[in-house]
């Protein structure tokens, strides 16, 4: 079992007690979360903070990723399902706990996770090359993959996955989707009459020679 993610009210407070890791020192911090049976990572400077799920509310006639959104201290973000957004399919019903808080483009993001587990921090080096065919998700949003403790945990690039580009062709997509499940509308005259009756066939009658009579007549 994982030890106990307390909620981090503001995880740059956790980023002030390191010093920033560069290159040259070859250490990151990574936030892990599980989706399903998977385990995925984000790096720390992508993450603002963690939060237990709140009250969500949705939002009428929003993408299916989209799960609605969330005040935080006065704040609203945009909560985006990553189950939903990734074509995830789920294998049993799994109350999330966690949000994870995150700014692109100008725009602040809560990804919707079923729970967040540790922080790593790690050296660089042990993060290797994305293989192919180790996930249903597009390989353009994983940055690498690192095994730890018999453990495989993908690295989500949150810029890529969350581009104001890449989630406007997921929404257009979406309701390209909808429209082609809506039915023709049926008219209030057609369901109260019901279908048309059928035309009565005309049966083509024969036509027998008429009997001549005799020059007679009757006898």
């Amino acid at each position: 079992m994982p030890a106990e993610i307390k909620d981090t009210s503001n995880i740059q407070a956790a980023q002030e007690r390191h010093k920033p890791f560069t290159p040259e020192a070859e250490l990151i911090q990574l936030v892990v979360f599980s989706l399903e049976d998977e385990a995925f990572g984000a790096d720390i400077n992508q993450v603002r903070e963690i939060v237990r799920v709140g009250v969500i509310t949705p939002i009428p006639d929003s993408p299916h990723f989209i799960k609605g959104v969330s005040n935080i201290r006065g704040e609203i973000i945009i909560v985006i399902d990553l189950k939903e957004r990734f074509f995830l399919p789920v294998k049993k019903p799994t109350e999330s706990k966690h949000i994870v808080i995150t700014g692109q483009e100008g725009n602040l993001y809560g990804i919707l996770v079923d729970e967040v587990t540790e922080v790593l921090r790690i050296p660089r080096t042990q993060i290797k090359t994305t293989p192919h065919l180790i996930t249903k998700i597009d390989r353009a949003y994983i940055s690498g993959v690192l095994t730890l403790e018999n453990r495989l945990i993908m690295l989500l690039d949150l810029k890529k996955v969350l581009s104001e580009e890449e989630l406007n062709k997921l929404a257009r997509m979406d309701l390209a989707h909808r429209e082609t499940r809506i039915e023709e509308p049926v008219s209030v005259e057609a369901q109260i009459s019901g279908p048309a009756p059928e035309e009565p066939k005309l049966k083509a009658q024969s036509r027998k020679p008429a009997k001549a009579k005799g020059r007679g007549g009757r006898k």
